[in-house]
């Protein structure tokens, strides 16, 4: 097998395994492979392309058009001109026919708008929409790091959930045998069993739910990363604790205003698109061809069978009067830049209300994660003292039971807390 062939094989397999299993770091990697990826990423990939050739389009006007032609004429009734009828030594009025039956016309058209500020305003338009399509996709990034970095923390807290669990499907295993052992010694009422199993069959609920959560959260973050269903995604071993304990330091722009302020700029462009509608139009015109007349239908290329027939010309077009249409449409286009401006100081009112709500948010899940962290502790403390006072005969099995349920209700805050802490900080962080 020569070497040419193996390194074609041996890159197909690399393809095959990363198309297979793929392992997340940290968020910024998922971040460059979801923008890399995204299908809506690659639709405004197309989409400037396709603009690009728009704008292309819009420039035409600077460049002369050309065009050639041919065309015959049959004149089935030929025009009569009134002629003296002295200078044929006849009384009163000599009607005439001047031309032949039929005309052949066959030549180059050149135009040049010399003067047209319509035209030149739907280039600025056309390159402009170019830059409202960036800007859109950059508000689509960031959303797309937004709910990217939500699914990925939601993912991290479902795992954290998991290997909590695990301990506790361990330590109320150990309660459930021993209040079981008790009972079946005639020591315990059933109702303390029961509640050992209730205990039980809740933490076997958690788990079902958290790997729900997991898997949820899993399938999302291939959706949006734009990664085959089959694909494997795993994550590093990250200290749930020490992404909740990071500082967010930097607020960007939000860059969903970014639209609203292009559009604005495009509703003026467009009411001075209209405006140059009042303007007239200037457009230099030539014709380099020849023409042939006969008066039978045919037509021949023999010397001199045809003659030179050529011009050129200046058109001018002013506008005088279209029934209101340009005026009206000058109005409206008026009336769509106030609402350009208004619904971006309205988007502008509304993200700094929401920019107030995460610092806000933040602050008070960052407390809530320190206080309900405190707690789970002490909880998990209380837990194991109580174990071992029941194991030495010191509680009875209610107390015991009832540390545990508390020990339960303080994880499930704590986990509360700390997925509300880390999907705010999606959202900031997201606007780096």
């Amino acid at each position: 097998m020569n070497k040419a062939l193996m390194y074609v094989l041996s890159f197909v397999f690399f393809l095959v395994n990363l198309s297979a299993q793929i392992k997340i770091d940290k968020l910024k990697d998922l971040w460059k492979i979801a923008i890399q990826n995204n299908p809506n990423q690659r639709v405004y990939a197309l989409k400037r392309e396709q603009l690009g050739y728009d704008y292309k389009t819009s420039e035409s006007f600077y460049y002369p058009q050309a065009g050639l032609g041919f065309n015959g004429q049959d004149n089935l009734m030929q025009s009569v001109t009134p002629v003296p009828g002295i200078i044929f030594n006849k009384p009163g009025t000599v009607y005439l026919q001047f031309g032949k039956h039929y005309t052949y016309n066959s030549g180059l058209t050149v135009t040049k708008d010399l003067f047209d500020w319509q035209a030149v305003f739907q280039s600025k338009i056309a390159r402009e929409n170019i830059e409202l399509n960036n800007v859109q996709q950059d508000a689509y990034t960031q959303m797309l790091k937004t709910q990217v970095g939500q699914y990925y923390y939601t993912a991290l807290v479902a795992k954290s959930s998991l290997s909590i669990a695990e301990k506790d499907l361990f330590v109320s295993d150990s309660i459930y045998t021993a209040t079981k052992q008790k009972f079946d010694e005639g020591l315990m009422d059933a109702s303390a069993v029961n509640q050992a199993e209730i205990n039980k069959n809740a933490i076997q609920q958690n788990i079902l739910q958290s790997n729900q959560l997991l898997n949820q959260a899993v399938a999302n973050i291939k959706i949006l990363a734009g990664l085959p269903a089959k694909t494997d995604v795993a994550f590093s071993e990250v200290a749930i604790e020490k992404e909740a304990e990071k500082e967010v330091n930097t607020f960007g722009e939000d860059k969903t205003l970014l639209p609203y302020k292009t559009s604005i700029d495009i509703s003026l462009l467009q009411q001075k698109e209209q405006k140059a509608a009042f303007i007239p139009k200037l457009t230099a015109t030539g014709y380099f061809g020849f023409q042939e007349y006969r008066d039978r239908f045919e037509m021949s290329f023999a010397k001199n069978a045809w003659s030179d027939y050529q011009y050129i010309g200046l058109g001018l077009n002013w506008p005088l009067f279209t029934g209101f249409a340009n005026s009206n449409k000058l109005k409206s286009n008026a009336v769509q830049r106030k609402i350009a401006e208004q619904n971006y100081e309205a988007a502008k009112e509304q993200s700094t209300t929401n920019d107030s709500l995460l610092i806000q948010n933040l602050d008070s899940y960052e407390e809530l994660v320190l206080s309900s962290k405190s707690s789970f502790k002490l909880y998990g403390k209380n837990l194991e003292l109580a174990r071992q006072k029941f194991k030495e005969g010191l509680i009875s099995i209610d107390v015991y039971l009832k540390t545990f349920q508390d020990y339960l209700v303080a994880e499930n805050a704590y986990l509360s807390s700390l997925s509300n802490l880390l999907t705010t900080k999606a959202s900031i962080e997201a606007r780096q």
